[in-house]
């Protein structure tokens, strides 16, 4: 066994070498070696090297794929191999962009298998086929369909594209799919999604105000802070605790006595963010005053 996977890796060295190397068109003896490779080892061979190629070779090998089968054999192995071979199948389908694809590798999105999962979400991830979005946004409402981690991470990479979805969801969705758009819109740091954000902070219910405070701390823009110093009064102690932790983030220095404030609160959890929140911006402040360029251009958002 050792010396037949000794003798494969060899042979996928030998090829990689000789794909980097190739100028123009395949040649025949490369195109022969090529197609005696089983599926599984043109796909290891494809994930390894795929980066490295110019988009002539790339089109070449996706032209040869198709055509020689190697394609519905990833498809098939994808829907019914083992484990290993459904995160190999997923991985290469992603790697060469491969647009009919996109069904199998949602599909997958619901694998029992965590590791096929993650592969199938990086190779969507890659693919950034819009057409992903509406079964995407779908899934938020249902996520023991789909994890919802996955879905995010999709949605990110399609970047902007997402935004205008997924805020409509949000006005439309229910609280617990709000919930998750929230936490979605926050990875964005999008200041398009502010204005959202800070109403769900302001009239949204219990969870939506936490969801809210969470995503505007990781947002990152200024103008939530005053938002943010407003929610250190909620009734409820989740939201309070999550403003403190946000206003830390921005290390917004105008919040100082509200957050002190918040040392004597009756929640552990907010004694414990303003705690870490002070920390926060009393370190900013700290380094900024170290700094050559000392109040030339305060980073600190409030001084």
């Amino acid at each position: 066994m050792f010396w037949l996977n000794w003798r494969r890796r060899d042979q996928q060295q030998r090829l990689e070498m000789a794909l980097e190397r190739c100028r123009g068109r395949i040649s025949g003896s490369l195109r022969r070696q090529l197609l005696r490779l089983a599926p599984l080892e043109m796909a290891s061979l494809l994930i390894a090297i795929w980066p490295r190629l110019g988009p002539g070779l790339r089109e070449q090998l996706a032209t040869l794929i198709e055509e020689e089968g190697f394609m519905a054999s990833w498809l098939e192995l994808l829907t019914r191999g083992k484990a290993k071979e459904r995160v190999t199948a997923a991985t290469v389908l992603g790697e060469v962009r491969a647009g009919r694809a996109l069904g199998p590798l949602l599909a997958a999105l619901g694998d029992r298998e965590e590791g096929v999962q993650l592969a199938a979400a990086a190779a969507l991830a890659r693919l950034r086929d819009p057409r992903c979005l509406e079964p995407l946004l779908t899934a938020l409402a249902e996520p023991r369909r789909w994890p919802p981690a996955r879905v995010a991470d999709i949605l990110l990479a399609l970047g902007p594209l997402s935004i205008p979805p997924l805020l409509e969801t949000l006005k439309k969705g229910p609280a617990e799919e709000a919930v998750r758009v929230i936490a979605i819109l926050g990875l964005f740091k999008d200041p398009r999604t502010l204005p959202a954000l800070t109403d769900c902070l302001q009239r949204g219910t219990a969870s939506l105000r936490e969801a809210a405070a969470r995503s505007l701390g990781e947002l990152g823009q200024e103008q939530a802070a005053p938002y943010l110093q407003q929610a250190l009064a909620d009734p409820e102690a989740g939201v309070r605790a999550a403003a403190a932790r946000a206003l830390g983030k921005l290390r917004y220095h105008q919040a100082r006595e509200e957050l002190q404030d918040c040392l004597v609160d009756g929640s552990w959890a907010v004694r414990a963010a303003a705690r870490a929140a002070l920390a926060e911006i009393a370190a900013a402040e700290d380094d900024l005053r170290r700094s050559p360029s000392w109040g030339a251009n305060a980073p600190l958002h409030g001084l």
